[in-house]
């Protein structure tokens, strides 16, 4: 399991190093670094009896923190399904992306994720695991935004980042109520009883719920997931059908363990879930753009997957997992399918597309049975596990069964809907003569498919997959199987008045189309979106456009009244305690006299130049101090900055304007008077509240060994170099970066050769026309 998370990571770097060099081969050695989860198949194939395998990774043992590793069957079903379509999404971009494309840096960003995922669906650990999730959020983002030079891919990036970044945070804060309340941060370790009996195991439901709602694209966060599919079509393929979109419901199915005994928590899930099941479909259905159709879609079913999980129930997890391994095959090939249409036409519009399966027979055929699957027609898989859905929904009453209904039916006609482009006169934009597809690109979607159609007639092969979860999931006690006829059962007549239902709706679609326009509200996800992007961003321009153009007198005051707050609050918060000081040495008087007579001295100066040296006073007094101190290294460095400073004071001068004293009216005089003694004053405190010591001093230690463990008589010395060498290390790199930021500015003042604008991106068949396509909302 380890191997399987972190080859990836291993393969990323190894990809982006010979991206250049292979080209789109890179996409073969891609897919190699998802061989370790497809070996986890040989520990899959003995649950649900076997024992779940734990490998743990140190890292801090003080802390107790390590990277633990748990096999169960659930764990290891999700893993070898990631790997699966890694794979298949792996290869198929080999035939899909243009030879202008960056491979490197496409195969690396995709390995990150699939990397990632592994790791969050294997971790044990609360931390991990919210480390993991993170990952995914960022690699998302990086996949998303891959073709970052057009603004759609980078809205679509932010948006999904934004979205997720919230329930990140939410995830945060629940993993560590979690773990206090549980007592461990294993998630196999939790106390469940202290768990469920603590006061913050409502917050951290709540929290655990707004996360995997903002992953899974429920309502009302669903806006990014249809944006996202900005990324290339394999991208799409790979979050859409295993990965990203599905954190959300793995989080839902783990976590029902130590939160499903609350009604809480199905009375939010299941109607959450069943409301983003209609409107994903009902947005789906207005989609004239495949891929956003697809994308509309994949709300709808993870919303149906929501509720199901949401019902914490054995039948209800059986059915999830089941529809969850169907949903995976149908959504993967779709994506597929679609990206051929694509590749061959040029176009993803359905109004522009018809008659493709002359053309195009083998990807009709698949686009045929992974959409019958989808609309759930015997015999495919999706037909069996929307049976089971419907005996759920008839347990919990006859509102969920409506509701359930009405989304299949929706469902069914948008599923009909895509079809379309194979039916009716050949039709295709100008220029374009379509083709069957190179094998690169149907042999992904022809395996997908065939898995569809094998889960459909051969139930027994999906049950079997299904059940290896039983014992994770603890659905064991469910007696239910997966059939294609379970006889004439209230389900089964439920389906036939759905498929009713979908076949009005697509003979009536024009009918439809204008019910649609006349219910879409003005006010939505989207538009709620856009107007806070947009106050911000109305908000910080105003702010930076009065603070920043203000005189420097003004913005110091903001600043040092910012800061009086910050600290006053600190101190309201955590009264401080002071220590008496000691005895200072006679010697150090003359010196702290200097210092005082500096600072005194700017006050009274009356110009640049007097302000600037008398300034240097309490710098050469201050290595005058290191010095009585007995601390002659620092004494010199203190001299050399203190002389490099008003040498760089002077020769600024330079170029500053003539300077003269500015107005300030009596009121201001007391308010600077005012807000100079407040600041000494509190710097005063917080230096004299600092002189205590928490635990004891630590300088003893380096006096005693710094001769003995690095060989350096020069204590301070051998403090920079050995016992802080890393913090040295990284003061230098802050150093030699802003030195580099330095030379960048002063670089930029001079004439040059004009620069070149940024080349275009490379083209892709995956590249989408300029005016947006998706239908929103509004």
């Amino acid at each position: 399991m380890t191997l399987a998370v972190f080859l990836p990571f291993l393969f990323a770097a190894l990809c982006a190093g010979l991206g250049p060099r292979l080209g789109r081969r890179t996409g073969y050695v891609a897919a190699l670094a998802f061989v370790p989860a497809l070996l986890l198949a040989l520990p899959l194939s003995a649950m649900p009896a076997a024992v779940p395998a734990l490998e743990v990774t140190r890292w801090v043992p003080t802390l107790d923190l390590a990277l633990a590793l748990r096999g169960d069957g659930f764990s290891l079903l999700f893993a070898v399904l990631i790997g699966v379509i890694g794979t298949l999404a792996s290869l198929y971009a080999v035939a899909y992306l243009s030879e202008r494309e960056r491979f490197g840096r496409f195969y690396a960003y995709l390995l990150l994720f699939g990397g990632s995922m592994l790791g969050l669906v294997l971790s044990d650990n609360l931390i991990a695991l919210f480390g993991f999730w993170e990952l995914t959020s960022v690699t998302s983002f990086l996949l998303i935004g891959l073709w970052h030079t057009r603004s759609a891919a980078r809205d679509g990036a932010v948006k999904a980042f934004l979205v997720s970044a919230l329930g990140g945070l939410g995830l945060l804060a629940a993993v560590a109520m979690i773990g206090i309340a549980g007592g461990s941060t294993s998630l196999s370790g939790l106390n469940l009883e202290a768990l469920r009996a603590s006061p913050l195991f409502v917050p951290a439901l709540l929290l655990t719920l707004l996360a995997a709602f903002t992953k899974s694209a429920q309502l009302p966060f669903h806006l990014w997931l249809p944006t996202a599919m900005e990324a290339p079509t394999p991208v799409s393929a790979f979050l859409h059908s295993a990965t990203m979109v599905k954190a959300g419901v793995l989080l839902v199915a783990k976590f029902g363990l130590l939160f499903g005994s609350s009604a809480l928590w199905s009375g939010i899930i299941v109607p959450v879930g069943l409301a983003t099941l209609v409107w994903g479909a009902w947005i789906a259905l207005r989609q004239t753009d495949l891929k956003a159709l697809l994308a509309y879609s994949t709300v709808s079913q993870l919303g149906l997957l929501m509720s199901l999980y949401g019902l914490a129930d054995a039948e209800g997890k059986f059915a999830a997992t089941a529809h969850l391994l169907n949903h995976a095959a149908f959504k993967a090939a779709l994506f597929f399918v679609v990206g051929i249409i694509d590749h061959e036409t040029g176009t993803r519009e359905i109004p522009l597309l018809g008659g493709l399966r002359k053309a195009l027979p083998l990807t009709f055929a698949a686009a045929l049975l992974a959409s019958l699957s989808m609309a759930g027609v015997p015999p495919l898989g999706g037909f069996i596990s929307k049976e089971l859905f419907y005996e759920a929904m008839l347990h919990r009453g006859p509102v969920f069964i409506a509701v359930a209904m009405l989304g299949s039916a929706l469902t069914f006609a948008y599923s009909f809907r895509l079809l379309r482009v194979f039916w009716g006169p050949p039709r295709h934009p100008v220029g374009a003569e379509p083709h069957e597809a190179p094998p690169g690109l149907l042999v992904p979607a022809g395996l997908l498919t065939l898995t569809a159609l094998t889960f459909g007639l051969l139930p027994g092969s999906a049950e079997a997959l299904t059940r290896t979860a039983q014992n994770a999931l603890d659905f064991a006690a469910y007696r239910g199987h997966l059939q294609l006829w379970h006889g004439v059962t209230p389900a089964l007549l439920a389906t036939l008045l759905t498929w009713g239902l979908g076949a009005g709706l697509i003979g009536q679609a024009g009918r439809v189309a204008i019910l649609q326009r006349r219910l879409t509200p003005r006010v939505n996800a989207n538009t709620v979106y856009y107007a806070l992007t947009e106050g911000v961003n109305v908000l910080s321009s105003r702010l930076i456009a009065r603070t920043q153009g203000l005189a420097l007198p003004d913005q110091l005051r903001i600043m040092l009244g910012a800061a009086a707050l910050i600290a006053g609050y600190a101190v309201w918060r955590a009264p401080q305690v002071f220590h008496p000081i000691g005895t200072p040495p006679l010697a150090l008087l003359p010196i702290a006299a200097l210092l005082v007579a500096g600072a005194v001295g700017v006050l009274l100066a009356h110009s640049r130049l007097t302000a600037v040296v008398v300034t240097g006073l309490t710098g050469f007094g201050s290595a005058a101090a290191f010095l009585g101190l007995r601390a002659p290294d620092l004494a010199l460095t203190q001299l050399l900055v203190e002389a490099v400073t008003v040498i760089l004071y002077l020769l600024a001068f330079r170029y500053l304007p003539r300077g003269g004293d500015l107005p300030r009216a009596r009121w201001r005089l007391r308010l600077d008077l005012l807000l100079a003694a407040s600041m000494g004053l509190g710097a005063t405190l917080l230096v004299l509240a600092g002189v205590r010591f928490l635990a004891p001093p630590i300088s003893p230690y380096y006096l005693a060994n710094s001769y003995e463990l690095a060989g350096g008589r020069n204590v301070v010395n051998v403090l920079l170099v050995d016992f802080r060498g890393f913090d040295t290390l990284g003061e230098i790199v802050v150093v030699g970066t802003v030195a580099l930021a330095v030379l960048a500015l002063v670089r930029l003042g001079k004439g040059g050769r004009p620069r070149l604008e940024a080349s275009a991106p490379p083209p892709s068949p995956d590249t989408p026309p300029a005016p947006p396509r998706i239908k929103e909302e509004a």
